[in-house]
Formats: C-alpha cells, structure tokens, sequence
C-alpha cells in the first residue's frame, strides 16, 4: 500500500492529542516527536516500530478506546514515513518549528524541544551513528544539534552558546545539516537497514525530566 502523507487536518489532530491531557507529562509534544523521528530516519539501521512508538508516549496514553489508540498510532507512523520521504526526497528540510532558541536556561524554545527529540534518538541509536570511517564528519555535523538542545556542557558546545551571534549562525545550518547527515549515513549503507536492539548512550546534562517537560514557546511556521 502506497504512503499516503498527513494532511493539515491530520498534523492538527495528532499535535492536539500529544498535548491533551490523555497522554503523560513526559510525553512528546508533536515538535519533539518530529525531532526524533527526523533521527530515526537518518539513523542507518531500522529500529522496529513496537521500539520507538512507546517512547514517544512515555506511557500508554488514556485512549478513549481501541480505535482511537489505532488512529494516533497510525498518524505517528505516517508522520515518520512523512519525514523519510522527505529525506529521501533530498530536498529542502523543513523543521516544523523557528530557528531560535533562548539565551535564558530556563526557557525552552520549540527548536530546543525538536532538538532534544532528535539526540534522545541519538542516544538510543548511538553505535549506529559512529560505526564507520564516517565517524567524525558525523560528529561535526551533529554539534547544531547538541546546541540547540542546551543538553551539552561540552567545551564546544558552551563556547558557541555563550555567544548568541555564533548560536544563532549554527542553529541557522540545521535544516541543510539535516539533509547532510542523511546522505552521510545512508548513501552506503541502505542495503545493510536491519532491526537490532539498542541501548541509550550519551554526555549530557542532567535536567528536570526525560524529556525537560512539555514546552511550547515558539512559534511553528506555517505547514504548507
């Protein structure tokens, strides 16, 4: 059966159920869904969907019944084949939200939430992402990332977010960084895409929450 893409009615639909109050407080909002579907799509190795569909919930969400947990299950599997088509597609990225982050620690901006998505499926897939000669072009492309998420106190990291300037330079490559890494991990290993088990990895920081709580104060762009 061919993809059929989410319309806007669809991404409305499944961006107000992941912030109802059916779904648990460290749930996924849609933007950090988007985030860590985006990884998981790049990511060079197929990670079965009964892995990380759970992760995106947390926990089970309060379904008002089997056909409602059928259809939001459906619509966060469609949106991830939604991304990989666009990544395959090689055309222009686009991040459902701005590219800005606050200066404040406190404050969470959508693309630090999108961000945080995207290193959480990092982690979970980590060895995947640094298993060939690859490797450090890999890592260098994956700093806009840790620096817009504010997960990191690498020395790197931190210098680039003392300096607002230079952090909004680098957050400002993500969308082609995006398309950079997909052709990075993927364009010789397609053939090797298997399921395999995974564990989470990762230098961070230590936060208030999985996932840093629910935040959404950016402002998403206009879906087309």
């Amino acid at each position: 059966m061919a993809h059929q893409p989410l319309d806007d009615l669809e991404l409305d639909e499944l961006e107000t159920f992941l912030e109802s109050p059916s779904v648990h407080e460290e749930c996924q909002t849609f933007v950090m869904a988007h985030g860590f579907l985006t990884a998981l799509a790049i990511c060079p190795f197929s990670l079965p969907t009964e892995k990380w569909l759970p992760i995106v919930f947390e926990e089970e969400p309060n379904f008002k019944g089997a056909k409602e947990k059928e259809r939001i299950e459906k619509l966060v599997i469609r949106l991830f084949g939604d991304i990989q088509k666009e990544l395959e597609s090689e055309e222009d990225f686009l991040v459902p939200c701005e590219l800005e982050v606050s200066q404040d620690e406190e404050e969470f901006s959508e693309l630090q939430d999108w961000a945080c998505g995207f290193m959480e499926a990092v982690f979970l897939t980590e060895r995947h992402w640094f298993e060939s000669e690859k490797e450090e072009d890999v890592a260098e492309l994956l700093i806009p990332f840790m620096v817009a998420s504010g997960l990191f106190d690498d020395e790197e990291v931190t210098k680039i977010r003392s300096n607002p300037q230079l952090t909004q330079s680098c957050i400002d490559k993500i969308p082609d960084v995006v398309t950079d890494l997909f052709l990075a991990l993927r364009t010789e290993v397609e053939k090797k895409r298997t399921p395999f088990p995974a564990n989470k990895k990762g230098n961070k920081k230590s936060g208030p929450g999985k996932h840093g709580g629910k935040h959404n104060q950016g402002n998403k762009n206009t879906r087309s």
